[in-house]
């Protein structure tokens, strides 16, 4: 036998309206967005191949893609494949990659490594504007560790740095909160 439970009261129809009149409020926000503030005056972005200094192979390729793949992912921005067609123009350069034993086992055999990249990035318009001329490029870094013991490998170790500097480069591409008056 079920037991009788009482049911539960429903508002009153005031009441009712002052909380959808409340919900619809906090719908609408106080002019706060959740959305990164990038330039509304972009709308494509052309990526060259990312040159390279190293002799590590490959790690140029490697960066370029995920970084494309990070811009169509998070960005309003659409990839272009000639420079003709861009509003800007975003170049980098991998300025070296390293690799360096942190940790050796009793054999002399690595244990734990780290892999580092380095990376200078600019982005500019095309064409590039007075103030975009004589600035320099943004040099950016990452290092990540990695054990070989446990099945981690040097490709590994670069794919997940890049990963992680593809996403510091998308970062970069948002607007700042300030102005150049703001820094005067």
């Amino acid at each position: 036998m079920i037991a009788n439970l009482p049911r539960p009261i429903a508002p009153a129809p005031s009441r009712r309206r002052a909380l959808l009149a409340l919900a619809a409020v906090a719908a609408t926000g106080c002019g706060y967005s959740f959305r990164a503030p990038f330039d509304k005056s972009v709308q494509t972005v052309f990526v060259p191949i990312f040159k390279s200094q190293s002799f590590t192979r490959d790690s140029e390729k490697m960066l370029t893609d995920l970084v494309q793949k990070e811009i169509g992912r998070r960005t309003p921005y659409r990839l272009v494949s000639h420079v003709e067609k861009a509003d800007t123009i975003l170049s980098g350069t991998v300025n070296f990659v390293d690799k360096n034993i942190l940790v050796e086992n009793p054999f002399n055999l690595p244990r734990q490594l780290t892999r580092t990249i380095n990376v200078s990035v600019s982005w500019t318009h095309n064409p590039p504007t007075e103030a975009e001329k004589g600035r320099g490029p943004t040099v950016i870094s990452d290092t990540v560790n990695f054990v070989p013991e446990v099945g981690e490998t040097s490709l590994t170790a670069t794919y997940e740095v890049c990963q992680r500097l593809a996403a510091q480069i998308v970062d970069m591409m948002e607007q700042p909160w300030y102005t150049e008056e703001d820094l005067k």
